[in-house]
């Protein structure tokens, strides 16, 4: 309730300040009957019906329409969040906040061609909009138009030089791009500067110092535990980076907590198999390579060679070979299970 009375305070403030051009003389009437019991019964609904109500009085509030379209998206409405976009369309074709929830939702809509025109013209139109010059710099990194990508964030840095996101993605870039590991850690290091709750970027920093075999990798690991402890993502990755450690207690560990946070993390048990036919427990790995195959028991070709050859190991040629086959009926030409059903044949 109080974020709703939030939200209203915000609409209304926003629409007094609004100037809507051919209603403002009913902007003025509603103005001047502030004290009617329709306007005050609109603390006692939700902000969409607030902006209901006002959009009846004024069909054509630019304000009024940006923020039930946005209600909309954020509710997954996208029907009537177009429907508001092209009233506001309407009004201001060029309207940069209506041309970024466009882009949205036609990226939503597999439309990236059409959003990429929505935001460079965002971009076009209003020489500070941030919002649409970011969303170009993921879009352009994402398909390796890296020099396109620096430059939109480029400008959102000349805009405003604390934007963690674009320092963020700009780190992305020179990683992919220029395969620069170490200026690219100072950007994700500056993002999480900005932004200490930064997922996105602590992970990176987490994935990027594991693959360098860095001891400060489980920091950052532990950094978005501290915040959340209901990730077995990550939890899985500080298995991952504490066995190439040689770390195997601690590796068994995490990605025990992982499959405990998560049953369906077949990736854990899976590795958990592996650990424990290093170790010669073939019992155990058995049964983990079975956890694996019942968390997910499509595509998972390598659980049932890991679980065929516990088999073989502990003498049961017979389970040995059906999941031999498994694993090549999954991937037909999956070398080691070939390797395997020709050892149990000798």
């Amino acid at each position: 309730m109080k974020k709703a009375l939030t939200l209203l305070g915000l609409v209304i403030f926003a629409l007094a300040c609004t100037n809507t051009g051919p209603v403002a003389s009913d902007e003025s009437k509603l103005s001047k009957t502030s004290d009617s019991s329709e306007i005050k019964n609109i603390s006692k609904v939700n902000p969409e019906d607030s902006l209901n109500i006002i959009l009846k009085a004024e069909p054509n509030n630019v304000r009024a329409l940006l923020m039930r379209a946005r209600i909309n998206y954020n509710q997954g409405d996208q029907r009537e969040a177009i429907f508001d976009l092209q009233r506001l369309k309407e009004i201001d074709s060029l309207n940069p906040e209506m041309l970024v929830l466009m882009g949205d939702i036609q990226m939503l809509k597999n439309q990236s061609r059409a959003a990429k025109n929505s935001w460079e013209l965002c971009a076009k139109v209003d020489p500070s909009a941030i919002d649409c010059r970011l969303k170009l710099g993921q879009m352009y990194a994402s398909i390796n138009e890296h020099e396109k990508a620096l430059r939109y964030l480029d400008e959102v840095l000349k805009i405003d030089e604390y934007n963690a996101p674009a320092y963020f993605y700009k780190g992305i870039v020179i990683r992919n791009f220029k395969q620069d590991t170490a200026l690219a850690l100072n950007y994700f290091q500056k993002a999480i500067e900005l932004k200490q709750d930064y997922f996105e970027a602590l992970d990176m920093m987490g994935v990027s110092l594991a693959a360098m075999g860095d001891t400060l990798a489980p920091y950052y690991y532990k950094r978005i535990l501290d915040i959340d402890q209901n990730r077995p993502d990550i939890y899985y990755k500080l298995g991952v980076y504490y066995r190439s450690q040689n770390e195997i207690n601690k590796a068994i560990e995490a990605y025990t907590k992982s499959t405990q946070i998560d049953p369906k993390m077949s990736d854990s048990y899976y590795n958990l198999g592996v650990i424990f036919i290093d170790l010669k427990e073939y019992g155990d790995a058995r049964n983990y390579f079975s956890q694996a195959i019942n968390a997910q028991p499509r595509n998972n070709y390598k659980a049932f060679y890991g679980r065929a050859y516990s088999f073989e190991m502990m003498g049961d040629v017979l389970n040995a070979e059906k999941d031999y086959r498994k694993s090549l009926e999954q991937l037909p030409m999956y070398k080691p299970a070939m390797e395997g059903l020709a050892r149990l044949k000798k």
